[in-house]
């Protein structure tokens, strides 16, 4: 017969693995909902579209490595990217707490630097944060034994070089280097007790970019970039109540593809296009150990790849302003039956427009607007009699905008 003192054990362990496991979801899924808005960019204003391709300013070191070559002598950027999430659950039980808007504001800063070696060799240093969202539900909401408060951060910064082989074909290659921070908070019933549990976790891990690029001619280029899967080892202490203990756990950031285009096909008008995919289908499970406990614990995800596609244009108004404007649409990562009030994804739609001005022959100034339809996924009964998300619908939808400046040395 399993005593009480093992069945509280064994829950508790279950408590901590959520929200171990939860927090790094979110990791994912800023990116999924469509707040990776391509840091340092001064083509945000096309929904990052053309991106692997385009080579604009010294954010090309971190957009494509490659395509720095297209670029020359020293240039430095600096780059913010505010964005707000309305996140609305609506319970199908009108007698249970929704959580309110579990949204909230977002702030992403970036830095670039790109310098000429010679004819052929460029570097190129970023600092961006990729990653970043937070949710927070009203403490007493229905359900809030999955999550209460969700946050994420990642710094990323990557050294690069770049490499023209001839006057068609460009190589780039960078190694990435992430700092990856997460914070979750939920509270549980445990053998009628009702107690507070959270999360504080975070690791540096390594990885890998490699870009190309192809040029048909001066009006026309392919460009492609391809970043590599980062296993993590998240590391950190988890509580409930007022025991803590050491928690560890794995987590997979999936590899990712992007093939871009760039034609000018007039004087004034350039088209650009993205076609990329993310093998999320790398989360096949999680395991979370606790110090102190015997069990590890492994949790199934069926999560699937995901593509993204991209198109945006460039209109030269004059010889000082660019006009911008573009979509993009992202395929759901997770189905109905997979989804979870921690992780409210479906697929998503980015309305963009945006402005290149240059102020001097040396300093260029973009901004740029986005309105993110975020989907409005549905939540169905997982048949967990512990760790139940209410049944219902969301209505997310994300607003954001982009200020960078590129100044030449």
């Amino acid at each position: 017969m399993i005593s009480k003192t093992d069945k509280f054990n064994r829950l508790t362990v279950s408590v901590i693995a959520i929200a171990a496991t939860t927090a790094p979801l979110f990791a994912t899924s800023a990116k999924a909902a469509g707040l990776q808005l391509m840091p340092g960019s001064s083509n945000f204003g096309t929904a990052g579209a053309g991106h692997a391709a385009i080579g604009l300013g010294a954010g090309s070191a971190w957009a494509n490595p490659a395509t720095m070559t297209l670029i020359e002598g020293q240039q430095i950027a600096l780059g913010v990217i505010a964005a707000k999430t309305d996140i609305q659950f609506k319970a199908d039980d009108p007698d249970v707490e929704s959580g309110g808007d579990s949204g909230g504001e977002i702030y992403i800063p970036s830095f670039a630097y790109l310098a000429s070696i010679n004819d052929k060799m460029r570097f190129g240093f970023s600092v961006v944060v990729p990653y970043g969202n937070s949710l927070d539900y009203d403490n007493d909401w229905e359900g809030n034994n999955v999550a209460t408060e969700v946050s994420l951060e990642t710094i990323q910064a990557m050294p690069s070089f770049a490499y023209r082989i001839n006057n068609q074909f460009s190589l780039g290659f960078g190694i990435t280097a992430n700092h990856t921070s997460v914070e979750q908070e939920l509270q549980m019933t445990i053998l009628r007790n009702t107690m507070d549990v959270a999360l504080e976790a975070d690791s540096i891990d390594y990885g890998w970019t490699l870009g190309g690029l192809y040029e048909l001619n001066a009006s026309h280029r392919i460009g492609f970039v391809y970043r590599s899967q980062v296993d993590s080892d998240l590391t950190g202490t988890g509580s409930v109540g007022s025991s803590d203990y050491d928690a560890n756990l794995n987590w997979e950031n999936p590899a990712s593809i992007v093939i871009s285009g760039y034609h000018q096909v007039s004087d004034d008008i350039t088209l650009l296009w993205d076609l990329g995919r993310t093998f999320y289908s790398a989360f096949e499970e999680t395991h979370v150990e606790l110090e102190g406990f015997p069990t590890e614990l492994a949790l199934e995800r069926n999560w699937k790849d995901a593509n993204r596609y991209a198109i945006g244009t460039h209109y030269q108004l004059n010889e000082n302003v660019i006009l911008q404007a573009g979509y993009s649409y992202e395929e759901s990562t997770v189905e109905t039956v997979d989804r979870s009030v921690d992780l409210p994804l479906d697929s998503i739609q980015r309305f963009t427009v945006g402005a290149i001005y240059k102020v001097s022959q040396n300093t260029d100034i973009s901004l740029g607007l986005e309105y993110a339809d975020l989907g409005s996924p549905e939540i169905e009964d997982n048949g967990d009699p512990l760790f139940a998300s209410p049944e219902g619908e969301y209505d997310n939808s994300a607003m954001a905008g982009s200020l960078s400046i590129n100044y030449k040395l």
